[in-house]
């Protein structure tokens, strides 16, 4: 059977990994899953609850395109209550998460030929949504030594004529980068000194830690023509699998949008909608809470990674990853793919390629798991590496 072009993209790595892990759970086999892309929290009570009782008043039916206007709203104000931003619901559209927030964006925004920048290392979706929509993903490299931050320079020397876009997950997965404010504005300059557009993916501005500043791209006022923002309750509230995230941008590019999300998915669940204007209105309460609980994992996995392997890993700054180069193991092997394959059936510990990330060598590590089972998952580790 003949499939189109579009079709001929890599699977997701990250679903990959966590899939053969679930797999091989269900099978009855103690696993230790350090790839699930998702806080083990449950989704709180008084979330639930307003998804009950909107099925119980009935609201169960199709909704508008672009969203549940109260959501919409709730949703524009604290982005600008939390960080800065100017946003009106007309300027904000509800989407089946931020992924779906992202592939919508790009179909919007390239056509065959055109570019976009992105910056290694790489959420795994990106390149293939890139290439989905028929245009060119044009990769910059970072250093660890840099903190995986790129530079304003390096972007200036990958844009072209054909650039569009620039993709900045700030906050970052897989490596926790977190922006400061200088850094952006310079940032911006230059995608305002060749007029592209930036999509900044802020999905995880929520769970920042050690009392860093979040800054949004959407704060700074001047260059709010350019700036457009993907944003989810995944993270922030523990409801992954509601599947509820934002689009924040100019009015002109949320009715188009709005236009190719009514002729593919009709909008986001009517429930979830509801689920998450109940967690919006208790974001004060629940996103503090979820971030003091992260870090207390992220603490766990680095001190029980050092006392198992000898050696110190920087703690993420942001978002529920440490990302790091497999030699910290104590192994020769460089291909991320062969070792974390080999570590799964082996040791029944589930980890991400660096490789899914374009950082061949390195692993991700997600520290979502209670505490008990992030020492055990180390255990095992230890167990199966150190001889």
């Amino acid at each position: 059977m003949h499939f189109s072009a579009r079709t001929h993209i890599s699977p997701s790595l990250t679903v990959a990994m966590n899939s053969l892990a679930l797999e091989k759970r269900a099978a009855g086999e103690r696993v230790y899953n350090l790839a699930a892309g998702e806080p083990m929290l449950d989704t709180p009570e008084s979330i639930a609850r307003a998804a009950h009782d909107a099925i119980d008043a009935g609201k169960t039916h199709y909704g508008p395109v672009a969203g549940i206007p109260a959501l919409r709203d709730a949703a524009a104000t604290w982005m600008n209550t939390t960080y800065g931003s100017h946003f009106s619901r007309a300027e904000t559209i509800v989407t089946a998460g931020g992924k779906h927030g992202v592939n919508l964006l790009l179909d919007a925004l390239l056509s065959p030929g055109d570019e976009a920048l992105i910056v290694v290392p790489y959420w795994v979706s990106y390149l293939s949504q890139v290439e989905m929509a028929g245009a060119t993903p044009v990769v910059i490299a970072t250093t660890e030594a840099d903190g995986w931050k790129v530079s304003p320079k390096d972007i200036e020397a990958n844009i072209t004529p054909h650039t569009k876009v620039l993709i900045l997950n700030n906050g970052s997965n897989p490596a926790g980068v977190l922006y400061t404010r200088e850094e952006l504005q310079a940032i911006l300059e230059v995608v305002a000194r060749h007029d592209i557009l930036l999509l900044s993916d802020e999905v995880y501005s929520g769970l920042v830690y050690d009392g860093e500043e979040y800054v949004s791209c959407a704060s700074f006022a001047e260059h709010a023509e350019r700036v457009i923002v993907v944003q989810s309750v995944s993270k922030h509230f523990a409801m992954t699998g509601w599947r509820v995230g934002f689009v924040f941008a100019d009015e002109q590019i949320i009715r188009v949008l709005t236009t190719l999300q009514g002729q593919t998915t009709s909008g986001a669940s009517s429930i979830s909608q509801w689920a998450a204007l109940a967690g919006i209105q208790a974001a004060d309460e629940i996103v503090p809470m979820h971030r003091v609980e992260m870090q207390a994992r992220r603490d766990v996995f680095c001190q029980a990674f050092t006392d198992a392997f000898g050696v110190s890993l920087a703690p993420a700054m942001s978002g529920l990853y440490q990302f790091f180069p497999i030699a910290l193991f104590g192994s020769t092997e460089t291909d991320s793919v062969v070792f974390c394959t080999r570590v799964l059936a082996d040791a029944n510990v589930a980890m991400v390629p660096g490789g899914a990330f374009g950082m061949e060598g390195y692993v991700r590590c997600s520290f979502g798991e209670t505490t008990a089972e992030l020492r055990a998952s180390i255990d095992a580790l230890r167990a199966y590496l150190v001889k």
